[in-house]
């Protein structure tokens, strides 16, 4: 619950007792209630403390209920006033309200007239309240904003390499049934030749469990392609490439400038998965570790060479940054060089910001 602080100012010494003592405040949230006798003390005690609500008559020797809130106003920007005034200056504090924006209550007042003010004035405040902290969350919240995105498109990133690991894996793992198997049924096949040769019925048997291994085999491996089947891949890599630049502008919300020409499609499985990796580590890694908003990527053909460059323009690579998570530089290097070609990540100076080079021969 949002608490209140009340000024009551009066030279008469028993009207701001009287307030101060007989209305039941803290119904109203009102929990600290302090009193001063004229504008001059009242000046110091908004110099003390923190005043939400000023009420003060509008004739006290010395400095007036007017001059009072004027000098409120620029202590405590935001604070609300209630000027209380006689029969005889009503028009003059009208006209004063009017111009200053401050509620006012003639004399004599009643406690009813006085708490329904205050109550206006405190459902005021607190709406004030609740549309700061709701532009504040809303600030906060664009301020994340760049980078919730960035770590979404990292996320994702990264679930889709790992899935491409464990497609490879999968691979493996019918590579070894395959061979497996094969090996256990040439052996049951070669010594069921011999036993038919003799005449032996445990020949027969052998050629079953041959069957029975093939059929083994034969389901592990529709198993294993069943999850490695990924219906939405790309056609070619030019495809998949403009699909996640397209899929990453609009996730992370950057800038992606982009140039691809190919002579004719690529269609190296392992030459598109690195190029593929290539693009989506150094995207993700601009964004994570360089701050990067915009980035500028080529994919160029010439002759028997594939020229990759992708610039961002985070923080300068150090030869530490922009280089860690998903495959990371080392294993992407390592696949590169595997194809006989090279990698340069650098920081360019002009414009200011990481440039990652790869050459790859075409077969």
């Amino acid at each position: 619950m949002t608490l209140f602080s009340l000024l009551i100012v009066d030279d008469h010494k028993h009207l701001a007792e009287s307030m101060a003592l007989t209305i039941p405040w803290e119904r109203y949230e009102v929990t600290r209630v302090l009193q001063a006798y004229s504008g001059t003390e009242a000046v110091e005690a908004l110099q003390d403390g923190d005043i939400h609500i000023l009420l003060t008559d509008i004739r006290m020797p010395g400095m007036s209920g007017l001059e009072l809130i004027e000098r409120a106003q620029k202590l405590a920007p935001g604070i609300d006033c209630i000027l209380l005034t006689g029969h005889t200056q009503f028009e003059y504090a009208k006209r004063a309200v009017e111009l200053q924006a401050i509620d006012y209550l003639v004399k004599p007042v009643r406690h009813e007239e006085l708490l329904r003010v205050v109550e206006t004035i405190i459902q005021r405040r607190k709406a004030r309240l609740r549309e700061q902290a709701e532009l504040e969350l809303l600030y906060e919240t664009n301020r994340h904003l760049p980078q919730l995105r960035a770590d979404l498109l990292a996320a994702k990133t990264d679930a889709e390499l790992a899935v491409l690991e464990e497609r490879d894996r999968i691979a493996g793992d019918i590579h070894d049934i395959v061979g497996h198997t094969l090996t256990a049924t040439l052996m049951q096949i070669e010594a069921a030749k011999l036993l038919l040769a003799r005449g032996e019925r445990e020949g027969m048997q052998r050629l079953e469990k041959s069957q029975q291994l093939l059929r083994k085999s034969l389901d592990g491996i529709r198993e294993a392609v069943g999850m490695i089947k990924k219906p939405d891949d790309a056609d070619d890599l030019e495809t998949g490439l403009q699909a996640f630049i397209e899929e990453a502008k609009h996730t992370a919300n950057i800038a992606i400038d982009y140039r691809i020409e190919l002579a004719s499609p690529v269609t190296d499985p392992d030459l598109c998965k690195v190029l593929s990796h290539a693009l989506r580590e150094g995207v993700t890694n601009g964004i994570r570790h360089g701050g990067s908003l915009s980035f500028r990527f080529q994919l160029i053909q010439r002759g028997g060479l594939l020229r990759f460059s992708l610039w961002n323009d985070g923080t300068p690579y150090d030869g530490q940054s922009q280089g860690t998570g998903g495959l990371g530089l080392t294993a992407m290097r390592e696949r590169i060089v595997r194809l006989g070609g090279t990698m340069r990540l650098v920081a360019s100076a002009e414009p200011p910001g990481t440039l990652l080079e790869l050459r790859i021969p075409l077969c």
